[in-house]
């Protein structure tokens, strides 16, 4: 399989400041979105603290070593952000979301944490492949869609679970088959909070460069005047 990649983040229109975060690490096929929670002091350092942790575990492999688990690696990272976020925010800390995943040979393995997303759109079929952990999510997977009509309106951005807030923390992990053609997308909620997922399947047909992918897709939640920065990493699985 040939894969091909870009990603990019954008402030956007409403914020002042970028609090999300992007890593790519192009030897060991790993991807990974890191969101800031605007609602603690240190977001754009929780993301970027956790860019950095990712750098020196895959920068410092060799090819002796054995890949770490994605899971394992989360939970690693938590820590370490928890330490320093009590550290520097003693009340409330910090904290980010972390979608992280790496292509194995024909497998996408995936660890998540919080309301950042991967997609999979494989011909007709466009699939969430992660779960977001918020109050709106557990309310809806106990009470179905109509919970929506009385849903108070700071449930789909109040997270239930992040990278620094906890010591111990439960990371979702999950793994797919590849197929050429596959079309795999990693972003923060600045973008799928806006833009239906019709639309981003529109764009993510559009072309074969992702990087004009990425640019349509933060143009797209622009003109959606979304109040969230945005982070996008599309990686295109060619034969």
């Amino acid at each position: 399989m040939n894969i091909r990649y870009f990603g990019n983040s954008d402030t956007g229109l409403v914020r002042e400041t970028n609090e999300d975060a992007l890593f790519i690490d192009e030897a060991n096929q790993v991807f990974a979105v890191a969101d800031g929670l605007g609602g603690l002091p240190g977001g754009a350092q929780a993301s970027q603290r956790i860019v950095e942790l990712l750098d020196e575990t895959f920068g410092g492999l060799n090819e002796a070593e054995e890949r770490p688990d994605l899971g394992e690696l989360a939970i690693q990272i938590n820590r370490v952000v928890a330490y320093e976020g009590m550290t520097d925010h003693p009340f409330t800390g910090s904290g980010s979301t972390l979608t992280i995943g790496q292509i194995v040979e024909n497998q996408l393995l995936i660890a998540h944490v919080g309301d950042s997303a991967v997609y999979l759109l494989r011909g007709g079929n466009f699939d969430k492949l992660t779960i977001d952990h918020t109050m709106e999510q557990e309310l809806l997977d106990r009470l179905g869609e109509s919970a929506r009509k009385t849903m108070p309106p700071e449930y789909p951005h109040t997270l239930t679970r992040c990278i620094g807030q906890i010591d111990e923390l439960r990371v979702d992990q999950t793994r797919i088959k590849l197929q050429v053609g596959d079309r795999i997308l990693f972003c923060s909620d600045g973008l799928n909070k806006v833009v239906s997922d019709d639309q981003i399947v529109t764009i993510l047909k559009s072309s074969d460069d992702p990087e004009k992918i990425c640019t349509e897709l933060i143009a797209a939640a622009n003109a959606s005047r979304g109040p969230d920065n945005i982070t996008i990493i599309t990686v295109l699985i060619d034969s």
